[in-house]
């Protein structure tokens, strides 16, 4: 409870000390709402660019800013009902400070010192040493998927390229008219999320469909042409291939816990000095 408490108070200082400038020292046409003397601007929901979904964006600046309006009242309220003391509160936002000057070095230096560079054995490596933390927890499948309107022309030229040798110009033809594909070799995809994309193949179990079938289906509106190149059930060990930028982000993690844990070190050392 201790802790919901403190990260509430952080937040609940963060916000005000960002937007508590008064009007008089803001041009109040970069305000987006004025509440309380006080102006959240443009820039403060900048953040919500971050989401592609316009309905989502729109959503998250709601809540935002009547989160923000309330702790706005929750403030007032509390300069009138509760008496603080103000050394302990000088003192925590000296401490809230201290740290947000350290975390921003602390990003600076990995930025500045982070290799990027991932080699596959190093992935390899990585992979075979923590197998066991790589077993399946759903089925996958790896497929050539295809997903055209249900047009007579569009299927004969389909299958006539299909089965030709020019795969540029095949593709091209699956880029242009398709409504949907995945027809890359080396990915793998989950068949759960397979079989919401296409809904007849709820009736396989993707154990039972041998490798190497080939499926069509036409429903009056798309023909949809699958074929299973391999598959992985739960509980089988996943492919290296399926958990190759996880593994990336992994390693980079565990070198920036390296780089803040030298870092620590040269300044201790420094201390003793």
């Amino acid at each position: 409870m201790k802790q919901v408490y403190v990260c509430f108070f952080s937040s609940l200082i963060i916000i005000l000390y960002s937007c508590k400038e008064s009007l008089s020292k803001k041009n109040t046409s970069d305000c987006i709402v004025i509440e309380e003397g006080e102006c959240l601007t443009a820039k403060e929901l900048a953040f919500a660019s971050n989401y592609t979904n316009k309905q989502d964006s729109e959503m998250i600046v709601k809540k935002y800013i009547e989160k923000w309006k309330a702790n706005l009242t929750l403030y007032k309220k509390a300069q009138k009902e509760v008496t603080v003391d103000e050394e302990e509160l000088n003192a925590y936002i000296t401490e809230l400070k201290r740290q947000y000057y350290i975390s921003a070095y602390i990003k600076k230096y990995i930025d500045e010192n982070l290799d990027t560079t991932i080699l596959n054995k190093e992935i390899i490596e990585y992979y075979q040493k923590n197998k066991e933390n790589f077993k399946l927890s759903s089925n996958i499948v790896q497929l050539f998927y295809v997903k055209l309107n249900d047009d007579e022309r569009d299927i004969a030229e389909y299958k006539k390229l299909l089965s030709g040798k020019d795969k540029q110009k095949l593709f091209s033809f699956i880029s242009e008219k398709s409504n949907g594909y995945f027809i890359e070799d080396s990915l793998w995809l989950k068949w759960e999320d397979l079989t919401r994309e296409v809904g007849f193949l709820k009736n396989y179990e993707v154990q039972r469909i041998p490798k190497g079938k080939i499926i069509e289906w036409r429903d009056g509106t798309y023909y949809y042409y699958i074929k299973i190149k391999d598959y992985k059930t739960k509980d089988e060990y996943s492919p290296i291939i399926y958990e190759k930028e996880k593994i990336k982000r992994i390693i980079l993690e565990d070198r920036k816990r390296e780089l803040v844990e030298k870092l620590y070190k040269e300044e201790i050392f420094r201390e003793r000095k």
